[in-house]
């Protein structure tokens, strides 16, 4: 279960889109539980899905978006990060393994203390999302794992 909820998260935070929720609607043990995580947020725009709520904000000049659980619990938080903050180990990697790609967009996602980076990549109509570890290890993301 929480790999389809991981999945749904990354294809969320690679640049799909999707609707505006009144703050309104969103339940208090999600409001609390943002609030509590990242007091100091800024232009705070909520997204809703049947089974999770994003949060969109600006913190410390960064851009970032936390998922949080219909519950209120934190699924997790994600900020777009440059390709060249990846560790040289798997940019190297890719560059050699996937040279006929052409790099989309990197972002970190941080779930329970564990940080990871999803490379999003494409050739022509194939794309396709690479799970970097922090170590460097560079898989093939198919929401159910690695590859």
């Amino acid at each position: 279960m929480k790999k389809l909820i991981l999945a749904t998260l990354l294809v969320a935070a690679i640049g799909t889109s999707a609707f505006a929720l009144d703050v309104n609607k969103v339940t208090t043990r999600v409001q609390n539980s943002f609030e509590s995580k990242f007091a100091n947020a800024q232009n705070v725009q909520w997204t809703a899905r049947e089974t999770y709520t994003k949060v969109a904000f600006t913190l410390a000049d960064e851009n970032v978006e936390a998922f949080f659980a219909v519950d209120g619990e934190m699924i997790g938080y994600s900020r777009k990060v440059e390709f060249k903050s990846l560790p040289l180990n798997a940019k190297q990697r890719i560059k050699k393994d996937f040279s006929n790609y052409k790099v989309k967009e990197a972002i970190e996602f941080t779930q329970n203390d564990e940080t990871a980076y999803y490379v999003s990549i494409e050739n022509g109509s194939t794309k396709q999302v690479l799970e970097v570890s922090l170590y460097g290890t560079v898989s093939v993301y198919n929401g159910k794992g690695k590859n």
